[in-house]
C-alpha cells in the first residue's frame, strides 16, 4: 500500500478520519500494518500490502473464507489476459488514451486487473477494488507503476471519499451483488461534477430463456469450486458445436465461444459460479443514472464487436432471444451550476446520438 491512498479514503462505515500504522515496509510501501477509525473504533488490517476494508478478515488465514471466493478463484486460476483487452475496453467505453491521461480513474470491482493493467500507466491515479482476493492479482501486475492503488472491499461499503475521481468504471460487476441498484447507488457520489461513470450489466433475457437458464445455473453455482471448475472445462469445448446449431442451443443455456480453451472455463466460471445474477433493461439503467444527476446518459453496446449499427442503437424486444448479452451505458456528472458552460468534449461523447 502507498501512504499516498490515505488522502482518498475515510472510513466506509461513519465516514470517521483514518489513521494509518505500518508495521512492515519495503521501498516505500507498507506491507503489513493497520488503519484504523478515530470515530467508531474500528480497525482494518494491511495484508500483504493491501488494505482490507471487509469486517471478517483481520489476519492472511481469513482471506480466503469470504462468499466472493469464487471470483478469487476465477481472476486468480485462469489464464485469461488477452491482447485484445485494450482495444475491446476502448470500444466499449468510447474512452481512448488520451481521455485517461492525467485523470483519476477508479476501477469498481478490478478483479484481477484485466484493465488495471493498461490503464494504470496512462492514467494520472489509478485506484482498484474488489471484494475477493484476485485484487492481489491486479497489484501484483501494476506492481511497477508508481500512481496504481488498490482495496479489498464492498462496493456497498467503500472507503473513498466522494466526488475524487474523474473517471469511474465498473464493468460485468454489480448484477453479481445482492442488489443491483443498491450497489450502483454507492457510484454516483464517487465521481466529480463533470467527470464519467460507465457501468455495464448484463441485459434482460426474454423470460422463458432465462427460466430455463437458470434451472442450469441454480444447480451449478452449490458445487464445490473443484467441481465447477471440471465442469466448466468440459463445457468449454461446446465451442466445437458447429455456429448454426451453436447458437440455437445458446438460446436456452449459455456458454462460451472465446478462442481459446483457458478464456472460455473464465466466461463459463464468470456465468454459472457467482451467487447473485441480475438482468436489466437499457431504459432501467438510464433511468438510474439520470436520477442520479448524469446528463444525456448514452447506451453503448458492451459487445466490443457488434456491427457499426448496433453500437448506440437501443435493443428492441427481439434483441432479448439470446442469453449472455451485456449493455453498457456511460454518462457525464452534472457539473454545479456555476460550471455549466464548461461540459468539455467527453460529454459531448456521452450524447444520445440523434439516429
Amino acid at each position: 500500500m502507498k501512504p499516498a491512498l490515505m488522502d482518498y479514503i475515510w472510513c466506509p462505515y461513519c465516514h470517521g478520519a483514518l489513521t494509518l500504522a505500518a508495521d512492515a515496509a519495503r521501498d516505500g510501501e507498507i506491507e503489513t500494518g493497520n488503519i484504523s477509525c478515530g470515530d467508531c473504533g474500528r480497525t482494518f488490517p494491511i495484508l500483504r500490502g493491501i488494505p482490507r476494508f471487509i469486517e471478517n478478515i483481520r489476519s492472511a488465514d481469513d482471506l480466503r473464507k469470504v462468499y466472493a471466493d469464487s471470483f478469487g478463484h476465477q481472476w486468480t486460476t485462469y489464464n485469461w489476459l488477452r491482447d485484445e483487452d485494450p482495444y475491446e475496453f476502448q470500444t466499449i467505453t468510447d474512452l481512448t488514451p488520451q481521455d485517461l491521461k492525467g485523470k483519476s480513474f477508479l476501477d469498481a470491482g478490478c478483479g484481477g486487473g484485466r484493465v488495471a493493467r493498461f490503464v494504470a500507466p496512462v492514467a494520472g491515479a489509478f485506484f482498484g477494488m474488489d471484494f475477493s482476493i484476485a485484487v492481489e492479482k491486479a497489484a501484483e501486475l501494476c506492481k511497477d507503476v508508481p500512481n496504481a492503488h488498490f482495496v479489498q472491499c464492498d462496493i456497498n461499503y467503500n472507503p473513498f471519499k466522494p466526488e475524487q475521481f474523474d473517471i469511474v468504471h465498473s464493468h460485468g460487476v454489480i448484477h453479481h451483488t445482492r442488489d443491483t441498484k443498491e450497489t450502483f447507488d454507492k457510484l454516483p457520489p464517487l465521481v466529480k461534477p463533470g467527470g464519467i461513470l460507465y457501468v455495464a450489466v448484463f441485459r434482460k433475457t426474454f423470460e422463458p430463456l432465462q427460466w430455463s437458464d437458470s434451472v442450469l445455473r441454480q444447480t451449478l453455482n452449490k458445487l464445490p469450486i473443484s467441481a465447477l471448475d471440471k465442469v466448466c472445462d468440459a463445457m468449454s469445448y461446446l465451442n466445437n458445436i458447429p455456429r448454426p446449431a451453436a447458437s440455437v442451443i445458446k438460446r436456452f443455456f449459455w456458454f462460451s465461444q472465446q478462442h481459446t480453451k483457458e478464456i472460455r472455463k473464465c466466461c463459463l466460471y464468470d456465468w454459472y459460479g457467482p451467487t447473485y445474477h441480475h438482468e436489466h433493461t437499457v431504459e432501467e439503467v438510464i433511468n438510474w443514472f439520470e436520477r442520479a444527476g448524469f446528463e444525456h446518459p448514452k447506451y453503448i453496446n458492451a459487445w466490443p464487436y457488434a456491427p457499426a449499427d448496433e453500437k448506440y442503437r437501443v435493443p428492441t424486444w427481439k434483441d432479448s432471444l439470446r442469453l449472455g448479452q451485456l449493455l453498457g451505458v456511460i454518462g457525464t456528472k452534472v457539473r454545479r451550476k456555476s460550471n455549466f458552460a464548461d461540459t468539455g468534449t467527453a460529454a459531448e461523447r456521452t450524447a444520445i446520438p440523434s439516429n
